[in-house]
């Protein structure tokens, strides 16, 4: 990834800094209720199923499937010049049902792309040294 214009890459803000942090060690972490034991996405005070503030940053496998995605084939900034056609996925993560993120879709041709095929995370390092999740569909 060295366009000669980076892609913005995510600023750790106030409650996702611990996010971040396990990204550099490529590691996928979610803030996961203490009372409930739900995962949340994206970090917040509050549980989003139980209103419970208590949480845990816990581990995940970084594996799950393809809900949705986009092919982004129009630059839509000068970083993109180069890399268009590229994807853009939503993953359900193993751990929960209804647990996404968002995400790209690397090493992949768009049209092989399937509702539900399986993934599993990798990370990318951003020019600025942030290493980003992204996923590959899993062998």
């Amino acid at each position: 990834m060295n366009d000669a214009f980076a892609f913005p890459y995510p600023i750790p803000e106030y409650g996702a800094e611990a996010y971040w942090a396990a990204c550099n060690e490529e590691r996928l972490v979610m803030q996961r209720c203490a009372a409930c034991g739900k995962f949340r996405w994206h970090p917040s005070p509050l549980c989003t199923h139980c209103s419970d503030e208590r949480f845990t940053w816990a581990p995940l496998s970084g594996r799950g499937k393809i809900t949705t995605w986009t092919v982004i084939t129009h630059p839509v900034h000068p970083a993109a010049v180069t890399r268009v056609p590229y994807v853009v996925a939503q993953i359900e993560l193993d751990e929960q049902p209804g647990l996404n993120l968002i995400s790209n879709l690397i090493d992949v041709d768009p049209d092989r792309i399937a509702f539900d095929a399986p993934v599993a995370v990798t990370f990318v390092t951003h020019p600025a040294g942030q290493k980003l999740p992204m996923f590959r569909l899993a062998r």
